[in-house]
């Protein structure tokens, strides 16, 4: 009795935080009976039967010893799980980042994920699924702050969100091994093997699984696909606004020691177990620059760029799998403004919308500060050729002290390094190996609503943008009321819903429904000849290729040329005599 009253209290209080819950349902899996809610749902306009799963546990709690190892899975359940409690969250890196959806309450048992299915069971169906990862710079974010039940109930697929670990607790490598590093891409994986065991149960097709992400995700679902391990569990791919070949998505050694020191963790005994007495928030701590994947030989037997461009019989397995899968990487064309608040703080700046930036501070701090973070120069005098060349192509030289020109010339410069570059470089990649479909996108809208702070004077979509058409919040009362939203961005969200579930349907995102009813146009896929990509807009998609053909020339080609470079010899004083060069139109 005790259970029973445990199981209905629990679908009473999502009755009152859901208002939509009708009853409580019960599927039988490998791993025991699960039980979630029916609901009804309404999505642009129309009805439809929902039936939601929530916090359900695929691995063992990675807390006390099992503390920054790979996740154990999670043993078969002895009754009906309950899933229908409000989810946790993994500990972020910091004690000040707060998680989207305002949830308080984290835990190290939570490894959990979320399963979204448009029915309630009375049909014989067997739907593809989608495995969201989310983003948050490997430091912060939940699954649950992305509700997967717009994008399943009008896309009719199944909608998996999952939970991974962050900071430390997910990415601590120790130079001796005995803290192995990429924990945070095991749960992933983990999470992805449980789905391909499991979703059967669910009406899901385990052979027809798409995985995809944002930013971080975006970079962690690339990392997956060049992880061969994953052979089988998913067959397609789409990162939005992220790569594994983002020079931000890696880290290039062991990070352990300094957090060790700083932990007084260093002259222990043992300092795993050292490591390992501290309580959660103990182990919390404002760096997180450290805190991403690492060539662990293990996961990653190489560093992507290695994988996908190289061909090295230790990645042979790797490339191969990556190549085998169809794939979708895109980016907004106002990535890069996720980077202004930081450099805000760099150059002491109150208010980013009135600020005044200045041509000695944007070749002073903001030239050299993308080269340290995007480029690592070997040595003085290549960084030295490194600035006159970004100076030189992005100045607006017919306006090269106008304080707009100049913060639209940052915004560029850091959209390029991190976001356009590892993009183009992985659709390259990817279509040099001629097995997968490939595609590649920009999302140029204008939203009503910017998901991150975003300054008064850019007229377009700012980082994670995205997030709110792919998911199709304008399309229902989900994170927030539809009526922010416009016409214009309720058709977006349909053509960006249909085109994300034509992909995962087909790897078409032109079929099999018409897409082009929202869109506009048809999307091309990418090839080396071609370079097409899809613009999409608030007035529908246009056709494109070759995307900032001269700017990507410089990242894929000029740059690295010159930072491969022996050192030049300075002549005359204090001058560095560059090379003549021509940059790729």
């Amino acid at each position: 009795m005790t259970g029973y009253y445990l199981r209905a209290s629990a679908c009473m209080t999502i009755v009152v935080i859901m208002l939509r819950c009708a009853a409580c349902i019960t599927v039988q899996t490998p791993v025991g009976p699960i039980s979630g809610l029916a609901e009804t749902l309404t999505v642009d306009g129309r009805q439809y039967r929902m039936s939601t799963f929530r916090s359900i546990p695929f691995a063992e709690s990675t807390a006390g010893e099992n503390r920054f190892k790979k996740p154990i899975p999670k043993a078969p359940f002895l009754s009906t799980f309950d899933a229908t409690k409000i989810p946790m969250a993994c500990f972020p890196s910091s004690a000040n980042f707060k998680v989207y959806g305002g949830y308080i309450n984290f835990t190290e048992d939570c490894l959990t994920l979320n399963v979204y299915v448009p029915h309630r069971f009375e049909k014989n169906v067997s739907l593809p699924v989608m495995i969201w990862i989310y983003g948050g710079a490997f430091v912060q974010g939940a699954a649950s702050d992305y509700p997967g039940d717009g994008i399943s109930a009008f896309g009719n697929v199944i909608v998996v969100t999952v939970n991974y670990r962050l900071g430390m607790f997910g990415f601590i490598q120790s130079a001796d091994g005995r803290l192995p590093g990429n924990q945070g891409l095991w749960d992933q994986h983990l999470g992805i093997k449980w789905v391909h065991d499991n979703i059967q149960a669910f009406t899901g097709n385990p052979n027809d699984v798409t995985i995809f992400g944002e930013s971080a995700g975006g970079a962690s679902v690339v990392f997956q696909s060049l992880y061969p391990g994953n052979q089988g569990y998913f067959q397609r791919v789409i990162a939005q606004s992220g790569s594994a070949l983002a020079g931000w998505s890696v880290h290039p050694s062991p990070n352990a020691n300094p957090f060790i020191s700083k932990k007084g963790c260093e002259r222990a005994p043992n300092y795993v177990e050292c490591l390992r007495f501290l309580t959660p928030r103990q182990l919390q701590d404002d760096e997180f620059s450290f805190w991403k994947p690492v060539v662990d030989r293990d996961f990653l037997k190489a560093s992507p760029h290695e994988i996908v461009f190289g061909n090295d019989s230790q990645t042979h397995n790797a490339r191969n799998f990556f190549a085998s899968l169809d794939l979708i990487v895109g980016a907004n064309n106002f990535d890069g403004a996720l980077n202004l608040f930081a450099l805000s703080s760099t150059l002491n700046v109150t208010d980013i919308n009135t600020f005044n930036l200045t041509r000695a501070q944007f070749t002073g701090i903001i030239i050299p500060h993308t080269i340290s973070d995007a480029i690592k120069p070997k040595n003085d005098n290549i960084a030295a050729i490194m600035r006159n060349l970004l100076d030189f192509e992005y100045t607006d030289w017919q306006h090269p002290n106008d304080s707009a020109t100049l913060w639209f010339s940052t915004i560029n410069m850091s959209s390029d390094s991190g976001f356009f570059f590892p993009a183009v470089s992985t659709v390259k990649g990817h279509a040099a190996l001629r097995k997968g479909k490939t595609y590649l996108y920009e999302l140029s809208a204008v939203p009503t609503t910017h998901i991150l702070p975003t300054p008064n004077w850019i007229q377009g979509s700012n980082h994670a943008d995205d997030i709110q058409f792919v998911f199709g919040y304008p399309l229902y009362a989900g994170p927030q009321s539809t009526v922010n939203y416009t016409e214009e961005e309720r058709r977006l969200a349909r053509g960006m819903v249909t085109m994300w579930t034509n992909f995962a349907k087909s790897g078409d995102p032109n079929k099999p429904s018409d897409a082009r009813r929202f869109t506009n146009a048809p999307w091309a896929e990418y090839d080396l000849n071609s370079q097409s990509f899809l613009q999409f807009t608030n007035q529908g998609a246009l056709p494109g290729s070759r995307f900032e053909a001269r700017r990507m020339q410089l990242w894929l080609d000029l740059i690295p040329t010159i930072a491969l470079m022996e050192t030049p010899q300075p002549h005359g004083t204090g001058t560095v005599h560059v090379p003549e060069i021509i940059i790729g139109k």
